[in-house]
């Protein structure tokens, strides 16, 4: 999933959990419900305006449209890919494991 595809979703998420239509939402920002399908299905990328807009109309800070989690194949690649990289480099390894074991003190 692209960054416009990422942050369509989460306006679509948040959108949902106040409980707007498309038609709601686009009408408190002054944008066509059409436009905001777009902006939803990560078709096309929302202006610096039309965040602030949204982020008024939810009640939200813009970081918040940017929290991104990682869904499971991402993990899962990520960890296949760490994983490989620690089996054959034992300098890495051990720089990876003095970071952990500082983190979790």
């Amino acid at each position: 999933m692209n960054l416009k595809q990422r942050l369509g979703n989460n306006i679509k998420q948040l959108r949902l959990s106040n409980s707007l239509t498309q038609e709601e939402l686009a009408e408190k920002i002054n944008l066509s419900a059409k436009s905001l399908s777009q902006i939803e299905l990560g078709n096309n990328f929302v202006s610096a305006e039309t965040l602030e807009k949204i982020c008024s109309a939810i009640n939200i800070k813009p970081k918040r449209l940017f929290d991104f989690e990682l869904n499971n194949d991402e993990s899962k690649n990520m960890l296949e890919f760490i994983t490989n990289k620690l089996k054959t480099n034992k300098k890495l390894l051990s720089t990876i494991y003095k970071i952990v074991v500082a983190l979790d003190e």
